[in-house]
């Protein structure tokens, strides 16, 4: 199994926030996490994404995600960007993209295209709409061709447009074999995107559905 996940548990204030987590996800499918507010699904994303300690073990790709270790080649939302306001979109994605070197001026134009963003690569960040906002996040997890994509409520902040255009984005990405991990409080997004959602409470998982066996 690509990302695999064996009795992974966090105690926070002597409450279980994810208790006893058992799942196998294969490489190049999307999967949705479902439930009520504070049920869990951002706790699991972090876990996945090593942002978090827990009991049990996180692995992906045969690499133990664990200790400081962070997911390897993977495109993150979760939680705030730390984007600069005094920095255009573009010289935010530049800065980010000078860390790792793994691609050129012409992939951060592309990008921006990509996510609706080019006529306003050069706006300040702090001038942005809270839908740019979102865009410019998503530009940066997909930015530098991750072979997996974990997004925590990627449609939020997104006018009726702009949610067609990520959601055919992500589609795209689907049929480029990139792994997809995502919650949203739509049921409909999960249901166009997912191949598999596992729906989640008090920080277990309760149900899982093969969408394609429904």
């Amino acid at each position: 199994m690509f990302i695999e996940l064996e009795n992974v548990s966090k105690i926070i204030n002597n409450l279980y926030i994810l208790k006893e987590i058992n799942i196998k996800i294969e490489k190049g499918i999307c999967c949705g996490f479902t439930g009520t507010n504070g049920c869990g699904k951002t706790m699991l994303l972090r876990a996945i994404a090593g942002y978090m300690s827990t009991d049990g073990t996180v692995k992906c790709n045969g690499e133990i995600i664990k200790n400081g270790k962070f997911i390897k080649n993977a495109g993150i939302i979760i939680g705030e960007t730390d984007f600069i306001g005094s920095m255009s979109g573009y010289n935010n994605l530049k800065a980010l993209a000078e860390i790792n070197s793994k691609i050129d001026d012409e992939r951060i134009d592309e990008v921006l295209k990509i996510v609706g963003l080019g006529d306003a690569k050069h706006k300040k960040y702090r001038k942005y709409s809270l839908g740019m906002k979102q865009r410019l996040r998503i530009a940066q997890a997909i930015m530098e061709y991750p072979e997996i994509l974990i997004l925590d409520e990627p449609f939020n902040g997104l006018d009726k447009t702009g949610y067609s255009e990520i959601i055919k984005l992500l589609e795209q990405l689907k049929k480029e074999k990139v792994t997809i991990l995502l919650t949203s409080h739509n049921d409909s997004d999960i249901k166009r995107l997912c191949d598999k959602v596992y729906e989640m409470d008090n920080g277990k998982i309760i149900n899982e559905v093969n969408v394609n066996e429904k």
